[in-house]
């Protein structure tokens, strides 16, 4: 009798929201589904934040602040999908007999991946970002002891044990896996516990309040990384550039702090809740996980008695199972291993059978073309603005986030009332992505919209009243060969003839002084009309020079509708895909399709975008430190490479929907022949 109460005490327990033991009556006002979704909700919002909009609209800080290449910042950048890819059989699987207590991990694992992530600013040596007077100008000296000074320079850090700071590319990898993994439980066990706890005819409200979240997040993540980064990284070191400067790197760790933050939080409230939700009987939720209870549902939502009372010897009852523990050898382990047995065999054949369904395969390669596309071109179209309208990061994020988010949340609503508007079937769909794909085609020729190049001397151009001498060093040139000038400090200025130079010292420059408020090179050989060591005619100011480009807003808009017909195509993809399968098929499916996604679509195409960005840069970094990023690219390559990828993708899904076309067209003349409907 003691045994049964103690039992009924833990199943007391089990359904109470708390911590434990700890379980007092004023905290019983959140075990319900709304609260449960209301901290399921801060958490989506916290990964959306930080995964598709922190770490997308801080790509080229990281590349500046740790001499990374696109290449490596796409390799950090999949590290999270890599992660999504390996977790999310395991964590569905494994995980879902306690769902709450593992989605507080997820969380807490989330939140150290954020922190992980943030780690290298604190670790890492400053970022140098000031101009000094008297440093960095032209200085007549030796050729010897310039490369003496500038070799002990690079010597002398790894003399040390300094390692370069593109090492941190590693961590900077694992914090992005840990944030994957955490936030993986969010999808493969945050919707099933909504589902499982709320009415039949609420559940598609709840998680479209869930998903919403995951919408809106990612814009406000791109605007409050237009602010963040606008704050100089190092919060403790003063400087006197601003956010103009190619030199500038801004605080682009607050965000990711924030959300670990957010994450943290919502992993403590996820803890509290129980296992399954206490609600009056008359609103049962939805068919609980089969490892708690075995039940129905009927066309209200309501539980179905007759199922719900069965019991079977692999699912014993609480009460049984605490009397009679089950041994090695009892017919219940017996049972098990068979279980274990014939859900392996159902598995395979399963697997095999949505194998040989061509429309399933044929929507699962559309999907992957199109969320593809989006994840590569998307993660580094900040990058892409930046350099070609030569914005600062944060106007740059700022407008891609207010450009796309709205044309993405537009684009899925529009998808989805369309095919119910419609009423399209399979080959509906097909038609219908078909038409939008090739508009959206055309909208992404939006990237031939280009800027002129910057000029720059010793790079695009050669220098002014001078020809190049005879060094590996394009820089260098007869008006600062005198000067022996460093590769290490990349400090460009804006010439009186209106071409941009290294640094002053390439310029050709001697001296600072300030005018109103403004910094001004003078005694600039480079920029003069004729070579003269005592003239100072020639000047130059801090930064890159301006330019005019007129069809700027012309590209915003045509960028907002390829957004938006990128998007517009995904929830048509997922309805075809449920419906080519049966109902009992939709989860496995979809689960399935999920994985084509990650390793066919995100992860090679963020690699494949990463690398063909690099392939447009034509000046490198060479300093000891950061060596590695890009300091300028060729505006007309890096569209053709932009739009190129978007045609091919694009290619490819209308290919697709063609032969989706003639397979369910063979299908029905199939099922004619058949006698079949």
């Amino acid at each position: 009798m003691r045994q049964t109460n103690n039992a009924d005490d833990k199943d007391s327990l089990d359904t109470r929201y708390g911590w434990g033991t700890f379980a007092p009556g004023t905290l019983q006002v959140l075990n319900n589904v709304k609260a449960a979704l209301a901290f399921l909700c801060c958490a989506i919002f916290a990964q959306a934040m930080l995964v598709n909009g922190f770490a997308r609209s801080v790509v080229t800080t990281l590349e500046r602040r740790f001499g990374l290449s696109s290449t490596d910042l796409g390799s950090v950048l999949v590290a999270n999908d890599v992660a999504n890819l390996l977790a999310a059989i395991p964590i569905g699987y494994l995980c879902a007999k306690n769902k709450p207590r593992w989605l507080g991990c997820g969380m807490v694992v989330m939140a150290l991946g954020a922190v992980i992530f943030a780690l290298p600013q604190f670790v890492a040596d400053p970022r140098q970002m000031s101009v000094i007077e008297g440093d960095g100008f032209c200085v007549n000296t030796t050729v010897e002891n310039q490369t003496s000074s500038d070799t002990a320079g690079c010597t002398s850090q790894s003399s040390d044990g300094v390692p370069s700071l593109t090492g941190y590319k590693y961590v900077l990898i694992l914090g992005k896996f840990l944030v994957g993994t955490g936030a993986c439980t969010l999808f493969s066990l945050g919707v099933t516990y909504i589902n499982e706890n709320s009415l039949a005819t609420q559940t598609s409200i709840y998680l479209g309040i869930f998903y919403a979240f995951s919408i809106v997040g990612p814009g406000v993540g791109y605007l409050l990384s237009s602010v963040f980064l606008n704050i100089p990284g190092d919060l403790d070191y003063s400087t006197d550039l601003s956010p103009d400067s190619p030199q500038w790197v801004g605080a682009w760790w607050v965000g990711f702090l924030l959300s670990g933050a957010m994450a943290a939080v919502s992993a403590v409230f996820l803890f509290g809740f129980p296992r399954k939700l206490s609600v009056p009987s008359e609103e049962n939720a939805n068919s609980t996980n089969a490892a708690d209870a075995h039940c129905t549902k009927n066309d209200y939502g309501n539980e179905s008695p007759a199922v719900a009372t069965v019991t079977t010897p692999s699912s014993p009852s609480r009460s049984q199972t605490t009397a009679t523990p089950p041994t090695a050898t009892s017919p219940e382990s017996a049972n098990d291993k068979r279980q274990h047995l014939q859900f392996l065999r159902d598995f395979w054949q399963k697997f095999v059978s949505l194998m040989k369904n061509p429309a399933l395969i044929l929507l699962s390669l559309a999907t992957v073309t199109e969320k593809g596309m989006v994840s590569g071109i998307v993660t580094f179209t900040p990058k892409y603005v930046e350099s070609q309208f030569r914005t600062t990061a944060a106007e740059a994020s700022f407008i891609v986030g207010l450009v796309t988010v709205p044309a993405a949340t537009v684009g899925t609503l529009l998808g989805g009332y369309l095919v119910k508007r419609l009423q399209l079937d399979i080959r509906g769909i097909a038609k219908f992505c078909f038409v939008v794909t090739s508009l959206t085609v055309m909208a992404s020729l939006a990237f031939l919209i280009t800027c002129s190049d910057v000029t720059f001397a010793g790079v695009t151009t050669g220098h002014s009243n001078s020809s190049f001498v005879g060094t590996q060093d394009t820089l260098t040139s007869m008006c600062n060969a005198v000067c022996h000038c460093s590769r290490d400090a990349y400090s460009p200025v804006c010439g009186s003839d209106n071409v941009v130079y290294f640094s002053p010292c390439h310029a050709g420059c001697d001296m600072l002084t300030t005018a109103n408020g403004s910094q001004v090179y003078e005694g600039c050989q480079c920029t003069s009309n004729s070579i003269s060591t005592s003239a100072r005619v020639g000047t130059a100011v801090p930064g890159k020079c301006s330019t005019d480009c007129p069809l700027r807003p012309l590209f915003y808009g045509l960028l907002f509708f390829m957004s938006m017909g990128c998007f517009i195509t995904l929830i048509p993809l997922l309805t075809g895909t449920l419906r080519s399968v049966t109902t009992e098929e939709g989860p496995f499916a979809t689960g399935i399709q999920e994985v084509f996604v990650r390793g066919l679509g995100y992860i090679p195409c963020i690699l494949l975008v990463g690398g063909i960005i690099d392939y447009a840069c034509v000046l490198w970094d060479t300093s000891c430190q950061n060596a590695g990023s890009c300091l300028l690219y060729r505006n007309r390559s890096l569209s053709i490479n932009m739009v190129s990828v978007c045609v091919a993708y694009k290619t490819a899904s209308c290919l697709i929907y063609l032969l989706v076309l003639l397979f369910n067209n063979e299908a029905k003349a199939e099922g004619s022949t058949n006698g079949t409907v």
